[in-house]
């Protein structure tokens, strides 16, 4: 008896303790805000001191389609609460914590300016790329560790190597034109980004691993269970504590990060021996091979950061490879199959759907490459491979890339505040930083109407200006779907190169049509079904993707 009133006594003691410290948590979170109100600073309206911005960010999340991206109702609230700040505190704590929002490319400025924050990734990031990349990798890195990495793959994405990759890409998009005309055959409604992001992981694959993954053909075990962990990715799993009592979540993501751990496991062993076998053999600028690289010009007995301490790369006496390093290098490599496909597909989707709603441009696009790579669309391919720089000299088509990106960024930023670092809004309050995430929603700042004229239309025209003076000239910084400064994307120039390729191959061969009336009859609901009355309105799925996977169909040009 007596033991168990003492077991009793302790399980009280335990949960008392519990919820003192929730809400001495739960107190220091709301002092923050109150804090920032006191100041006057802008804070999002509808705050309690019990629920935060919870409440009131679901009453937001509730005036946009169900399964539309979360910044659509973060972008909202700037454009109807801040339009002279662009900048706004809201406290979704303990969910995430204290956000401080901003849509403003001057605010985006200083952020990326401050040492003190543009190398600063969230803490909470980590936790979100757990599943994607399996441990640390170069997106989430601390500066002291991310810096020496950047500069070893760096070298895969330079313009020189970029060019090289063509043939690769012409050959996996012919691959993706077979695929599209099987589709026009058939003649039925399909979903575009699905059969995209099989063309893409194949194309990055080749980038990264120098082998065919051979995804738009069948099953493979790398891209396929890439493809699944992004399905099964809970987008704030990591930041709602309640997301980690889905045990089939958790299982799935166990299984298909041990199975690509084995697939790219393999590689790099192979990899490695062939190395050891011929140190004199030619190196290529995969990423594989850039990663057993810098491994090798270590020697066997220098220090190397390479996860989150310092650790030594020293060769085994079996001739393998450092189970540490191993274990990083394998997280690397996801993380350039995660994103080196994901956000392409999603971009290729919107700019062949915004092409299919806007004739006239579509039209110049196909003049463009009828100028440049002559009429004859079977012999493109063989062109591009024997002379790669042609597709640097598309200067429409790239305009089409950029205002895509612009009307429909795949990401956002975000950087870990500081408290040596305040930001100043568009109408001149000193808002601090410490103890809030910084989070730049792209979408929004592309669309800000204090920054662009017809922000809603597609005119590729405005990237062609040459007058920067012109109502339609974009301001300095208002578009950054790589990001800008010190950790902006490392693949930029390939990314470019890449969708330019896939353009010039496919967009005078195919029609493609839009078929979100189709799908709406298909499957009638009640709920919204557009954004600011766009039908095409962003989801997450790792990137923003188009809603409903972008169904259409598609029809081979005579």
């Amino acid at each position: 008896m007596a033991f168990n009133d003492l077991q009793s006594a302790l399980s009280l003691l335990v949960c008392i303790g519990a919820v003192l410290y929730f809400f001495s948590k739960l107190y220091r979170a709301r002092s923050l805000i109150y804090e920032k109100q006191r100041l006057g600073l802008p804070v999002a309206p509808g705050h309690s001191f019990l629920f935060g911005h919870l409440l009131f960010f679901n009453s937001a999340l509730k005036k946009i389609p169900a399964n539309a991206h979360y910044q659509n109702a973060l972008g909202d609230i700037a454009r109807e609460h801040f339009p002279a700040e662009n900048l706004f505190y809201i406290d979704t704590w303990p969910v995430s914590g204290i956000l401080l929002v901003n849509v403003s490319p001057e605010i985006a400025s200083q952020v990326h300016a401050d040492p003190h924050v543009s190398m600063q990734r969230p803490l909470l990031l980590p936790r979100w790329f757990q599943p994607i990349s399996g441990g640390p990798n170069l997106f989430d890195l601390p500066e002291s560790q991310w810096k020496p990495w950047r500069s070893v793959f760096s070298k895969g994405f330079n313009a020189e190597h970029v060019l090289s990759l063509v043939p690769d890409m012409v050959d996996e998009t012919a691959v993706y034109c077979e695929t599209l005309a099987g589709l026009a055959q058939k003649g039925e409604m399909f979903y575009l980004d699905p059969v995209t992001l099989r063309f893409t992981i194949d194309v990055i694959g080749k980038t990264i691993l120098n082998a065919r993954l051979g995804a738009q053909r069948g099953y493979n075990a790398l891209a396929d269970c890439m493809l699944n962990q992004i399905r099964w990715h809970q987008n704030n799993a990591e930041t709602n504590p309640l997301e980690y009592l889905n045990l089939v979540r958790r299982a799935v993501h166990w299984r298909n990060g041990r199975r690509m751990d084995d697939y790219i496991g393999k590689e790099l062993d192979k990899r490695y021996a062939e190395y050891k076998s011929d140190p004199e053999s030619k190196r290529t600028k995969a990423i594989i091979d850039l990663v057993l690289q810098a491994y090798l010009s270590e020697g066997s007995a220098t220090t190397k950061t390479t996860t989150t301490t310092t650790t030594k790369t020293t060769t085994t006496k079996s001739g393998k490879l450092d189970p540490k390093f191993r274990a990083f290098a394998i997280c690397q490599i996801r993380l350039f199959v995660f994103l080196g496909h994901d956000s392409t597909s999603s971009t290729i989707c919107y700019i062949l759907y915004l092409l299919s709603t806007n004739p006239d441009t579509l039209a110049k696009t196909r003049t463009e490459h009828d100028e440049l790579l002559g009429s004859n669309v079977a012999v493109v391919g063989a062109l591009l491979k024997a002379q790669p720089h042609l597709a640097n000299d598309l200067p429409y088509t790239t305009a089409v890339i950029k205002e895509a990106l612009r009307l429909f960024p795949p990401g956002c930023s975000s950087r870990q505040g500081s408290p040596q670092t305040a930001l100043t809004s568009d109408n001149g309050l000193r808002c601090p930083t410490d103890q809030a995430v910084i989070f730049t929603i792209h979408s929004e700042m592309h669309r800000n109407p204090a920054y662009w004229v017809k922000p809603d239309e597609f005119l590729p025209e405005r990237w062609l200006l040459v007058d920067a003076d012109h109502e339609l000239s974009p301001v300095k910084g208002a578009s950054r779907p790589f990001e800008i400064g010190p950790r902006n994307c490392i693949a930029q120039g390939y990314v470019m190169t890449e969708l330019r390729i896939i353009l010039a191959c496919v967009v005078r061969r195919f029609d493609f049509a839009p078929a979100y009336e189709e799908w709406d009859r298909l499957n009638p609901g009640s709920g919204l079904r557009t954004f600011r009355g766009e039908r095409a309105y962003q989801i997450e799925e790792g990137a923003a993707h188009p809603a409903e996977h972008f169904p259409c169909r598609v029809t081979v040009r005579s």
